[in-house]
């Protein structure tokens, strides 16, 4: 780490890259393991893809559930 001085009077400081590299590993810690392709897994939808949005209650299920009938 260095420090230099500005025109204005303000110090600005320098890291090497093994500073910096400490300083990242002591605010975020150790990276998880890597996961590798074998360790992944396929996933299948079970569910049918809709095409379209659902419109809602036809006019007969809103009639039945009015009274209508």
């Amino acid at each position: 780490m260095t420090s230099d001085t500005a025109d204005d009077g303000s110090a600005r400081i320098t890291f090497s890259d093994p500073d910096l590299a400490f300083l990242r590993h002591a605010r975020f810690g150790e990276l998880p393991a890597r996961i590798r392709p074998s360790d992944t897994v396929e996933l299948v939808e079970t569910d049918p893809k809709r095409d379209w949005p659902d419109l809602g209650p036809s006019r007969a299920q809103v009639e039945a559930q009015r009274g209508g009938g």
